[in-house]
């Protein structure tokens, strides 16, 4: 799995094998992440938020 992240769009793309790529660009987005970080709920806004400060 690997993201892209877009700043100016606050987009990210998620990029995992044999699948199409995933857009995600709504700040309640809940992020796929990882299976050993499940503990972890991650939205757009968060991502973007953390970035910025």
């Amino acid at each position: 799995m690997g993201w892209l992240i877009d700043p100016d769009d606050r987009a990210i793309f998620i990029y995992r094998p044999k699948q199409e790529t995933e857009v995600f660009d709504e700040p309640d987005q809940v992020l796929p992440i990882p299976v050993f970080t499940k503990e972890i709920n991650l939205t757009v806004k968060n991502l973007f938020d953390w970035l910025s400060e």
